[in-house]
């Protein structure tokens, strides 16, 4: 599975995204909750908690930019 951001807020978290593979559209939260809960289609991503209590989802490194998110 590769996650391709879709939708932002104005303040630049990515808030919607989209599975390039299937095409299956996917809230932050929903993106979240299957991380959270080691949904193996999604071991590529890491949730991060800001200290203000915003939660966001990053690609895990691995040297390839090609697999980034933002890409």
């Amino acid at each position: 599975m590769k996650l391709k951001k879709v939708n932002e807020e104005s303040s630049g978290l990515n808030i919607e995204f989209m599975d390039e593979d299937s095409g299956t559209k996917y809230s932050l939260s929903q993106v979240v909750s299957e991380i959270e809960s080691n949904n193996p289609n999604f071991s590529a991503y890491d949730v991060i908690e800001r200290s203000n209590g915003t939660m966001y989802i990053k690609s895990k490194p691995d040297g390839n930019l090609d697999n980034n998110i933002e890409s």
